[in-house]
């Protein structure tokens, strides 16, 4: 907050330009015309000390110092991101025909019968069940898996796949524990990369009918 400069009267006020940003944060340039404007308009009879002027010096070279900071970290925050952009461009790429491993609980049935899910057991684990659900939510087929140790696990789709026609799905595993309480799942798709799209929320993976935030891939598998 720049403060009032003693001996400038109502007429050198009245004289002083108005900002350009009026209302605004006050930048290098309008500090520095109203520095000019109450040295022109003060009164001969009561000038500005030299403690005062000094005092109106150190705030502008605060001010511009602070103001070329400001713009060096911008320009850094813009080759950031753009560093980051490159990087993940090359990341998607580097990806296509391998399996990756995302959160997610999509599923492609395909009618080849060798369809699988992937999931994240807690506990010790327990008798899980497999449901495999369409787009509006509703269960088209389910299985029962018996009993599903804990860690991450690779469960077939089976019969719960039967007299589906191929397309997107998402799927829910539950496990039930010894104590009668379900235990805490995580899901995975897990699908082969055949391309990319680019768009601005970042690369998404293409794989058959199914997309992939590159954000949400948590493992590349090689296949041997």
């Amino acid at each position: 907050m720049i403060g009032s400069i003693p001996g400038v009267g109502a007429t050198g006020a009245e004289a002083v330009a108005s900002p350009t940003n009026p209302g605004g944060t006050m930048g290098k340039q309008e500090f520095l015309q109203l520095l000019v404007a109450q040295l022109k308009n003060q009164d001969p009879m009561n000038p500005m000390n030299s403690e005062e002027f000094a005092a109106q010096l150190a705030q502008f070279s605060s001010l511009e110092q602070l103001m070329n900071i400001n713009e060096t970290l911008q320009g850094q925050e813009g080759m950031n991101k753009a560093l980051v952009d490159i990087t993940n461009a090359s990341s998607a790429l580097g990806v296509i025909g391998k399996d990756v491993l995302a959160s997610g609980n999509q599923v492609e049935v395909t009618g080849d019968g060798d369809e699988s899910v992937t999931v994240g057991v807690g506990g010790t684990g327990g008798n899980g069940t497999l449901r495999i659900l369409d787009e509006n939510g509703n269960e088209v087929g389910s299985r029962t898996l018996g009993f599903v140790g804990p860690g991450k696990q690779e469960i077939a789709l089976g019969d719960a796949a039967d007299g589906i026609g191929p397309g997107r799905y998402t799927y829910e595993v539950k496990v039930i524990g010894d104590t009668g309480e379900p235990v805490e799942i995580q899901t995975f798709t897990r699908v082969l990369i055949d391309g990319v799209r680019y768009g601005p929320g970042g690369p998404v993976l293409i794989s058959g009918t199914l997309e992939i935030p590159l954000a949400s891939v948590v493992e590349v598998i090689t296949r041997g």
